[in-house]
């Protein structure tokens, strides 16, 4: 996937021609376009005839594969980058922002079991934060266990950078799924279980307000003081979210004091192909930046691990479990976000790849927590 690119246009000679050749208005036929950019065949260039006069003169510079890359988006205030300290509760549950709805975006296709969405929030750059951190929202209404008491803060992994959706610094995006509940003996959804916060988010319109706490959380920001270390980040479903503001970072935005040229990897568990979330901008950079990110989706619906069952993360991670060790054993981060319930299978499945290598796990988790390597947000 990574080199899609090269495979449709595999050999491509650069052509300078002089002006006279130019004004001709000279056409080859069967050229490719990608992205607005002219490739000519090698087949389609006759070097023995019209080429080869004086009147035409034309030579072949280089045989290369040629890639074209997305500039960069400028972003600001860059005012942004100059904080010293991470920004932690400057609202609290008593006293929240009040935010505005700018956009609700259903993510998932017609055949992903739920509905999951992209909401982007206006906080007017009154609610910074960081990549990484989280969003409290405090849903309308009346908590029923509370008579008269606010519905309880319910927290969000911010899937944008700190500049936001549009790029100016104002707008932070959240990765929600909608959270219904199914009875077990007619398999009717139940409106009265419904999650709370999930359905008023993914039902709100633009305009509508929203209370907002926060920014929390430490343990999933991007460590930058290396801008060439190694990121490994292992997502289920929504927990994909702090992983897609450390793409935009680093392969998105014109961040004059960050320019990353380290490694990416990103592994994906989702049921199936429709429930893949933000494909577009990953494989966006895999074509842009295939020696700084990799892509791997775990499709648990469509996929069979080796031993013909269904395919999940630790599935991809023990299949490429001897790169990973090394990468750790180097210095790479590696980060967890998403249902609690992947992790069990997870830590099984790298406890007995380290016994395989002869090694302790218990005695590698321990030194990747001391070195500040491991980083884990599962809800």
């Amino acid at each position: 996937m990574a080199h899609a690119l090269g495979a449709l246009a595999s050999v491509s000679p650069s052509v300078t021609a002089d002006a006279s050749l130019r004004k001709t208005g000279f056409k080859i036929n069967n050229n490719l376009s990608y992205d607005n950019r002219l490739w000519i065949p090698l087949s389609s260039v006759n070097l023995k005839s019209r080429f080869s006069s004086t009147k035409y003169r034309c030579k072949v510079v280089s045989m290369s594969v040629q890639q074209t890359v997305r500039s960069k988006i400028p972003v600001q205030p860059l005012e942004l980058e100059n904080a010293k300290e991470t920004p932690l509760n400057l609202y609290k549950p008593k006293e929240p922002y009040t935010a505005t709805i700018v956009s609700v975006e259903r993510l998932v296709g017609p055949n992903a079991p739920g509905e999951t969405c992209h909401i982007v929030i206006d906080h007017g750059g009154n609610v910074r934060y960081w990549e990484g951190q989280s969003y409290g929202v405090i849903p309308p209404g009346e908590n029923p266990k509370k008579p008269g008491s606010p519905h309880n803060v319910r927290l969000y992994s911010i899937a944008s950078t700190r500049y936001g959706d549009s790029f100016d610094g104002k707008t932070a995006s959240l990765c929600v799924r909608r959270a219904v509940y199914y009875d077990a003996e007619t398999g009717k959804e139940d409106p009265s279980k419904k999650g709370v916060c999930s359905n008023f988010l993914c039902d709100s319109k633009p305009g509508d307000k929203i209370l907002l706490t926060g920014p929390s959380g430490k343990i999933m920001l991007l460590p930058e003081e290396d801008p060439n270390a190694t990121h490994i980040m292992i997502a289920t479903g929504t927990g994909v979210a702090p992983f897609r503001g450390y793409l935009r970072r680093m392969f998105m935005e014109a961040v004059p004091t960050y320019k990353f040229g380290g490694l990416a990897w990103l592994f994906l568990g989702v049921a199936n192909s429709d429930s893949l979330l933000y494909d577009d901008e990953f494989t966006g950079y895999l074509k842009d930046y295939p020696d700084n990110f990799r892509y791997d989706k775990a499709l648990s619906r469509e996929q069979k691990n080796k031993s013909g069952g269904k395919m999940y993360v630790q599935d991809k991670i023990e299949e490429y479990s001897d790169e990973i060790f090394k990468l750790l054993d180097g210095g790479a981060h590696i980060y967890f976000c998403g249902l609690k319930g992947m992790m069990p299978g997870i830590q099984d499945t790298l406890k007995r790849v380290a016994e395989q290598r002869g090694e302790s796990w218990d005695t590698k988790l321990s030194q990747l927590k001391k070195n500040k390597q491991w980083h884990v947000e599962v809800y």
